[in-house]
């Protein structure tokens, strides 16, 4: 007589995730199902369709994220498209003998809580932007918002020069007051333009979106120009990028950026620490977000100043 062996899905914990994902995941039931699988993080649709990340232990904190105890997902044999079953407190991935089973109880509730910027005297938001910006060109990568890597080709080169004009149109608007129709033709020059997951245009806008996100920060129209473009114009970027904007217009970024912008504003002297950590995301994300929190600093100086 044959007895069919029963395969117990393997259990990781996750070590910690973002407060409000954990409040819905310990809600949650039904089928989602895998957008995308790379070797840091794993990307899913819930069943309501909200994409939502498990990351590797040393992914790193950020909204809408699972930090899971595992070191990378390279040997999981997940698929993009497979399905996960969702239950309160846990996720069901893969099939057989690479069934997963990933519980978020235990995990650390994480508030990306941004500083405020209310205390600083006049003149401290442009020396940190200065200092961030010297930090940036030093061991920020080229290819994204810093230019060309040297001897781009002529797609790289006409990206460059796309992301250029896209951010100096959309400043000039924010500097000089425009309207919502300008501010949008602004964000829209820059949403999806760049190769990755996050496109170098998309990547500025959230660090530049974060800023005028904060409490008290000077009214500039960008927030709900941003939040209008994205609902309009779905496809013009990914589906992470998309998540990450709309995050970024609540002022919900990632840890590494929220560090940076903390301790620079305790001491008015960024330390190059938290710095490096931010310009270690992705391959010029990392240093195309510290673009758009440096030009969003020296836009909240100057609109101070005209107030």
């Amino acid at each position: 007589m044959c007895h069919e062996e029963t395969v117990e899905a393997r259990t990781v914990s996750a070590l910690s995730g973002d407060a409000e994902l954990l409040d819905r995941l310990h809600e949650a039931t039904g089928q989602g199902r895998v957008h995308s699988v790379f070797a840091r993080v794993v990307n899913l649709l819930t069943p309501d369709g909200t994409l939502v990340t498990l990351a590797a232990r040393d992914g790193g904190d950020a909204p809408r994220t699972l930090v899971v105890d595992i070191p990378d997902w390279s040997g999981t044999a997940l698929a993009a498209d497979q399905h996960v079953t969702f239950a309160p407190g846990n996720l069901e991935l893969g099939t057989g003998l690479h069934a997963l089973r990933v519980t978020s109880t235990g995990a650390r509730p994480w508030r990306p809580t941004a500083p405020s910027l209310a205390h600083l005297a006049p003149g401290a938001l442009a020396r940190i932007a200065d200092r961030l910006d010297r930090l940036n060109r030093e061991f920020g990568p080229r290819g994204g918002m810093l230019g060309p890597v040297p001897g781009a080709g002529p797609l790289e080169l006409a990206v460059a020069r796309a992301l250029d004009a896209g951010r100096t149109a959309l400043l000039t608007a924010l500097r000089h007051g425009g309207d919502d129709a300008e501010i949008r033709r602004g964000v829209l020059a820059l949403l999806g333009l760049g190769p990755g997951l996050t496109p170098a245009g998309d990547d500025f806008l959230t660090g530049l979106t974060f800023v005028a996100a904060l409490p008290g920060s000077a009214p500039t129209g960008l927030v709900p120009a941003v939040r209008a473009v994205l609902a309009e114009h779905r496809g013009r970027t990914t589906d992470v990028s998309h998540a990450t904007l709309t995050e970024a217009t609540r002022a919900r970024v990632r840890a590494e950026l929220i560090d940076v912008l903390r301790q620079s504003a305790d001491d008015d002297r960024p330390p190059q620490p938290p710095v490096r950590r931010l310009l270690a995301i992705g391959h010029t994300s990392g240093s195309d977000t510290l673009s758009g929190l440096v030009a969003g600093l020296h836009l909240e100086e100057e609109l101070r100043g005209s107030l």
